[in-house]
């Protein structure tokens, strides 16, 4: 593609500036000590009592920040304190203007180790909170049923479908339990116990199905596996899951 000289000029205007930016950045960016070795507890004290104590003190409370009676030896200790003390210098707050302030090499020396003991800390004794408490979504709530009952049900014709958080749906904030939900719970319940249960109503009965005298032993009875000869099909309808009792006797008059 060819470029006109006028926007040729205007573009490798815009290289140089990005060169120049960028370079001006990494130039100015401190350069930390790499070998990894964090400077000594006493070096922070000192940097808190010459920019920072003289305000935030017992005696003087300014923002309620009292950082003479922090140990910064235990960091973690008062993580929640630190975090705003790394939020001002990372702003480049405090100390404010006017006062006494460190060289931007010494300032981003503290601030760089202030959040490597708060890291270190959170990773030694990480708080993810407690678990919310929520509802089954509706296919946790097939997966219970099947276990327990040894139902295999469609949900989707008991339940509405779950609210989604994120693109999931069994996420706590998101799976709340409203008064038709709940209604719908109920009635879904009564029809699963139904099912598990059976017809209580029904009274043990049984069933007798006598061959018939002239049924022929010697051929195959259609509805039998192949390759038997005899015997006799029966078609009974089950009313509901239970124990069965099928007795096979000889009939009357034969041995």
């Amino acid at each position: 593609m060819r470029i006109p000289p006028g926007r040729r000029s205007l573009l490798l205007g815009w290289i140089v500036l990005a060169s120049a930016v960028l370079g001006y950045a990494h130039a100015a960016r401190p350069q930390l000590a790499t070998s990894g070795t964090p400077p000594p507890v006493s070096t922070q004290r000192a940097f808190l009592n010459q920019y920072c104590v003289g305000c935030h003190n017992e005696k003087a409370k300014t923002a309620g920040l009292m950082l003479d009676q922090l140990d910064v030896a235990h960091v973690g200790e008062k993580a929640e304190v630190w975090e705003k003390v790394v939020r001002k210098l990372r702003a480049g707050m405090m100390p404010p203007s006017g006062a006494r302030r460190p060289d931007r090499p010494t300032a981003e020396t503290f601030t760089v180790w202030l959040e490597a003991e708060l890291d270190r800390s959170a990773a030694a004794k990480p708080n993810y909170g407690s678990p919310g408490i929520h509802r089954m979504n509706r296919t946790e709530y097939a997966d219970a049923i099947r276990d327990l009952l040894a139902l295999e049900v469609d949900v989707t014709e008991l339940l509405p479908p779950d609210d989604s958080s994120f693109g999931f749906d069994n996420m706590a904030n998101s799976l709340s339990v409203s008064s038709a939900l709940l209604e719908g719970y109920l009635s879904a319940a009564s029809k699963l116990s139904r099912l598990a249960v059976g017809d209580t109503t029904v009274a043990p009965n049984q069933k007798t199905y006598a061959a018939p005298s002239d049924l022929s032993q010697n051929e195959h009875i259609a509805g039998l596996p192949m390759g038997t000869r005899g015997g006799m099909l029966v078609r009974h309808n089950f009313p509901a899951d239970g124990e069965y009792v099928i007795q096979v006797a000889p009939l009357r008059g034969t041995s």
